[in-house]
């Protein structure tokens, strides 16, 4: 199920539901017959969760094949690279959301869950009979709601959003999401957001310090207590992530690729990503 492009297109919410509002709610069926998403590769503007009522539905995302069978939930972050096979019999749900969306007027909780969601590109769910029941219902309200144009339709919306989430809290827990929310990760959540949008301009912490108006110092402090890892391990990091996609995903050279990530040249990419890959882009790409 690879597929790969001359280069990575990027998918928006209105590029499924042109009246979409920062939220789309529609059943599985029509989510996979969109045109935007018939057998091709995107970039995903946006977070989505996918409930397979029953059938199977085949996918990639980023560097993994995953085939979600009846009664499973995935949650998929946002840029992730991703690719549906449709099939016949596959029937569920979908609920696709902008961050801005989730994130407006923030609660804890909220922080939590957002947190949980970025943590990788990919979450799935095996839920009880009594969980899918729940949400079954929850969706179907949402949906009722996303289809009724009322005034007040995206304040409800995200109140049944972030129910759905308090459904799933403890996987959320198991996966070791800390409910504490402090100064701390206002400051990663707003530097991980600068970071993928500047990763292939600026590498050097000094740049998202001074974007963040603390020291390189106290940035780093925060990057260890929140994430385990020092500011320029999170920015190399996001560049690996974005080198493995094309790699993986295009059929750009390594030369056009050391480009597009903002490397002088292809030696000094393929140096930088042996060093942390152990291995040069040419053979993670004969590997895969």
């Amino acid at each position: 199920m690879v597929i790969r492009k001359k280069k990575l297109d990027f998918l928006k919410l209105e590029d499924i539901d042109s009246t979409s509002q920062g939220i789309v709610i529609m059943p599985i069926t029509d989510f996979l017959r969109a045109k935007a998403n018939q057998n091709t590769l995107h970039v995903r503007a946006f977070y989505s969760l996918l409930f397979v009522q029953s059938g199977e539905l085949s996918m990639v995302v980023d560097q993994n094949v995953h085939v979600v069978g009846a009664h499973d939930m995935i949650s998929i972050n946002a840029d992730a690279v991703c690719s549906f096979e449709s099939h016949a019999d596959v029937e569920g749900y979908v609920v696709l959301f902008k961050a801005s969306f989730f994130m407006q007027r923030h609660p804890t909780d909220v922080m939590r869950y957002f947190h949980f969601l970025k943590s990788r590109s990919m979450h799935t769910f095996v839920l009880s009979k009594e969980e899918r029941t729940s949400f079954l219902q929850v969706v179907s309200l949402m949906l009722t709601a996303y289809n009724s144009f009322s005034l007040s339709a995206d304040y409800v919306l995200k109140r049944y959003l972030i129910m759905l989430f308090q459904m799933l809290g403890r996987y959320i827990v198991v996966e070791g999401v800390d409910a504490h929310m402090d100064e701390g990760d206002d400051r990663i959540r707003n530097f991980e957001s600068l970071v993928d949008s500047h990763y292939a301009q600026q590498r050097y912490p000094s740049f998202y310090a001074g974007q963040l108006n603390i020291s390189i110092n106290y940035l780093n402090r925060i990057c260890r207590e929140k994430r385990a890892a020092s500011c320029g391990t999170i920015i190399r990091g996001r560049i690996l992530v974005e080198a493995e996609r094309l790699l993986y995903h295009t059929f750009k050279t390594v030369k056009e690729i050391a480009f597009e990530l903002g490397f002088e040249n292809a030696p000094y990419f393929s140096t930088f990503f042996k060093a942390n890959k152990g291995m040069s882009p040419e053979e993670y790409r004969k590997n895969l």
